[in-house]
């Protein structure tokens, strides 16, 4: 069995032979011979016995291999960590210190991995996909990527203490190193790691706890920041038993005990983050006031002294801890006041005083010594509004009062609008409107709700008239009417139902009006400000830009006539024809909700007029002003703005190829594409129809691909033909000059769409095997007409459905091809009616062309597919070319 010597060279004693027999475990001769069991060596089958060991062997590693394999994942994160040598599958080791990004991948990894059991296996989290993805790319590649992904797959999160104490220090470790960026790191997965204990000892989250802590106390601000806001998710987590005994204890003992001004605004950061929590389960403050008998009693203690901290707060020596109550007593403040709607009377005078003392801690900072302090009393002051607003109109009168009026809010704005600091003037005209927006509908004194409606449209006068001259610079100017033009909208909403817009309309206008020109003595030698270039770099546009963004709600928020009246004229005017790109999207985004409106008033003013005028009198002439805003959309399709080459001085092309190559302002007409669509469906089509083929047809042929898919969209191509439709089968004689001009108009658009199927250039064939699909299918829904046999339509639905067939039977370029199978499939699968004609199966059943581009799997597989869909409409047999 054993060779006669050893390693060295030496003989193999008589004892060294008996311990390996000892320890291999295998039978002598021998023992085999003298075996009472074993009749001869020839009935013993030595390798069934082997195979049998074999078998056990596996069937024990199988039962330890979810053990083994946490503890591998575990230690692996952890000894990448902590910069520990680390064994390779080799066997050798390695001292190399791990890169420090890859250290926050391994963080967050094991936070991840730690609170599996808490957390859906629904695959990685978007930091293992995104953050780092470099990192681990570099780090997992080959089987090692593989192995990783099977031994995380199998992994259940924490379930022993000794697993616990494997990822408990690797935090408390990270907690206390060099880098900022790694305990920044370890403070964000504080949150998710809290998730990780729940199988294990208690007394790991009060570890937790103290790591948490001890962040807290950290010297780099972001650091802390992070810290501050995981508490919110940690006591969602933890115990109550771990809050109640460890947590509140310290925070409270923090605020009344420490000097260290950063320690009391931490601890207050803390305790606002328990008070509200992250919205995703109870709260500690439903905890609190929903609790009973003893536990009830001991909650409300509890709530007093962290109220009792806020109060004494309001009075620290520093006014860094002033302003923080500030920003925390006006998010705790509505949280209470959610509560009084479900407590029991008994806990109402409880909520009351904690109201009150939170409120009167706010109102008495508004008259602070310092600035700052007032400063953001200001800048709070929406959220008070919004109390006292709901305490005039949804809360009972029985339940918790605040002594907090609208008026007294009012009386504190006032106050504050006449502040000794320039900057506490000047925050309060950029929060007139919001303080304004969030008092209403509230029971306001309609002689001071009106005083200040006055005062704001009176600010927003000053600073526009402000705009030219020596101020014209200025930037706090154009920050109040950017403020002011920010909570418009939300103004509007409470204002106009109340029938308060025709006081507000001046300032609608002021806010919309694009910058005066500056005057000579503005233009220096070093920046020209009468270029048109210097208002798209100014902050000039962005009080346009929030009127834009807030259209849909003004315009929701007013009848259509007053629409028609004030909005429309204003948006055609100036939003449409803006200088700024930006401004022209957003409001080409919002233009079907004016048209919307604009439609209905048209529709409601046409029925009072037929109901007063005799059916003999002649139709009233067009108005409504659709013509204006058609041509303006006209020219936003063929916009061509100049365009300014980054380095026009390394530019090898000429001046006329640096032209062909312009491509203006793409991005207003690839949002006129895309919303081109619902602005047709919102169109008035009364007392005519009208069309807007000739703009999509700009756009079709537009320079930049992504314009001319988005043109071609179903969402957009598909509604501007089918709402044209109207137009195209009418009869023209009874129309007036300009209803034969949109017609012919139209009729010349679809006409140009159609040749576009023979152009030389096949990007426009493309674009027709695009649209003629949506066009086909857009025929095919006109089911009375088709049922009459009219001969536009069965002529236009017959030369779309020609071309296309054609294009995909023998066009040169496979993309053409392939766009025109995928039409056909598109319109096969919704309107099976064309699923067996003979031109369709033709163009199937035909060879490619001979002098075909190209020809790749994905043109067959859409051949296939085609195929495959006409085979279960029509259930024929169809031959697809190779």
């Amino acid at each position: 069995f054993f060779g006669s010597r050893a390693k060295g060279g030496r003989p193999v004693t008589e004892d060294e032979r008996a311990k390996v027999l000892e320890e291999e475990k295998y039978p002598t001769l021998d023992e085999l011979r003298d075996s009472t069991a074993i009749e001869s060596t020839n009935s013993l089958d030595l390798v069934g016995l082997k195979q049998l060991k074999q078998e056990k062997e596996e069937e024990e590693e199988e039962k330890s291999l979810p053990l083994r394999k946490k503890k591998t994942i575990l230690e692996e994160c952890a000894e990448s960590i902590l910069n520990e040598a680390r064994n390779h599958s080799d066997g050798q080791e390695t001292n190399e210190e791990v890169p420090e990004p890859q250290i926050v991948y391994h963080v967050k990894r094991l936070a991840e991995l730690a609170s599996r059991s808490a957390r859906s296996d629904d695959g990685e989290d978007d930091f293992l996909r995104d953050g780092d993805g470099g990192v681990r790319n570099q780090e997992n590649k080959g089987n090692h990527n593989h192995r990783h992904q099977e031994e995380e797959k199998n992994f259940n999160g924490i379930q022993t203490n000794e697993e616990a104490d494997i990822v408990m220090t690797v935090f408390e470790t990270i907690a206390e190193r060099e880098s900022a960026l790694l305990r920044e790191t370890c403070a964000e997965s504080l949150g998710l790691l809290s998730r990780a204990f729940l199988a294990v000892d208690s007394i790991y989250e009060e570890k937790l706890l103290e790591i948490a802590f001890v962040l807290l106390e950290d010297d780099d601000p972001d650091v802390v920041k992070k810290t501050e806001e995981q508490f919110s998710v940690i006591c969602e987590n933890i115990t109550r038993d771990s809050i109640d005994r460890m947590l509140i204890p310290h925070v409270i003992n923090v605020m009344f005990k420490e000097n260290d001004e950063q320690l009391r605004i931490s601890s207050l950061n803390v305790m606002k983050n328990i008070l509200v929590g992250s919205g995703n389960s109870t709260t500690f403050v439903e905890h609190c006031y929903h609790g009973t008998n003893s536990i009830g009693e001991k909650d409300l203690e509890t709530m007093d002294e962290m109220i009792g901290c806020f109060s004494s707060a309001s009075q620290d020596k520093s006014y860094r801890v002033r302003e923080t109550f500030i920003q925390n007593a006006v998010e705790v403040a509505p949280r209470l006041r959610e509560i009084t709607l479900t407590v029991d009377a008994s806990k109402m005078a409880a909520i009351e005083t904690h109201l009150r003392a939170l409120i009167d801690g706010f109102v008495l900072l508004c008259e602070d010594e310092n600035w700052a302090v007032r400063f953001n009393c200001v800048k709070s002051l929406h959220a008070l509004a919004k109390i006292s607003s709901w305490d005039s109109v949804v809360v009972d009168k029985k339940s918790a009062g605040t002594d907090i009026s609208t008026d007294k809010v009012l009386d504190l704005f006032d106050k504050l609008s006449n502040d000794v600091s320039k900057k506490v003037q000047l925050l309060t005209s950029c929060e007139l409107g919001n303080v304004l927006a969030s008092l209403l509908p509230g029971d306001v004194n309609d002689a001071k709700l009106s005083g200040m409606i006055q005062k704001y449209c009176d600010t927003v006068r000053e600073v526009s008239t402000n705009r030219s001259g020596a101020n014209a610079k200025d930037d706090d100017i154009e920050q109040i009417r950017i403020s002011c033009a920010s909570y418009f909208g939300a103004m509007c909403e409470k204002l106009a139902p109340i029938g308060k817009w025709d006081d507000i309309v001046e300032a609608f206008r002021l806010l919309s009006s694009p910058p005066p020109p500056p005057p000579p003595s503005a233009i220096d030698g070093h920046a020209n400000h009468s270029d048109p270039n210097w208002l798209l770099n100014s902050n000039a546009h962005k009080a346009r830009l929030e009127i834009a963004k807030s259209l849909e709600t003004i315009v929701n928020s007013l009848p259509g006539d007053i629409v028609v009246r004030d909005i429309c004229p204003i948006v055609e005017a100036t939003f449409l024809n803006d200088l700024n790109d930006e401004v022209k999207i957003v409001t080409i985004s919002q233009l079907h909700h004016l048209l919307q409106k604009k439609c209905s008033a048209m529709m409601k003013n046409e029925g009072t007029s037929d109901e007063n005028k005799n059916a003999s009198s002649p139709p009233p002439p067009s108005s409504g002003r659709s013509a204006p805003i058609v041509n303006l959309l006209s020219s936003l399709a063929e916009d061509s703005s100049a365009y300014v080459s980054l380095s026009p001085l390394k530019s090898r092309k000429p001046a006329a190829a640096a032209a062909a190559d312009s491509v203006g302002s793409w991005r207003v007409r690839l949002e006129l594409a895309s919303s081109l669509g619902n602005i047709s469906n919102n169109m008035p089509m009364q007392p005519r129809p009208s069309s807007l083929l000739s703009i999509s047809l700009k756009l079709l042929k537009d320079p930049v691909h992504d314009v001319r898919k988005a043109a071609s969209s179903m969402d957009s191509f598909y509604y501007v033909f089918k709402n044209s439709l109207t137009l195209l089968f009418s009869e023209p004689p009874t129309w007036s000059s300009s209803s034969r001009a949109e017609y012919k108009d139209a009729s010349n658009a679809i006409e140009s769409v159609i040749k576009m199927a023979s152009s030389k250039i096949w990007t426009e064939r493309r674009t027709f095997a695009e649209c003629s699909g949506r066009a086909l299918l857009a025929l095919g829904e006109q089911e009375e007409r088709i049922q009459k046999q009219d001969k536009k339509l069965l002529q236009m639905q017959n030369t779309l459905l020609t071309k296309l067939c054609f294009l995909v039977a023998s066009d040169a370029v496979s993309s053409v091809r392939l766009a025109a199978l995928e039409a056909l499939v598109e319109l096969i699968s919704k309107d099976n009616s064309i699923a067996s004609d003979a031109i369709v199966l033709s163009a199937l059943e035909s060879d490619r062309n001979e002098d075909s581009v190209g020809l790749n799997a994905i043109e067959v597989e859409a051949r296939e597919r085609l195929s495959n869909v006409i085979n279960e409409v029509s259930f024929s047999k169809i031959t697809v070319s190779s």
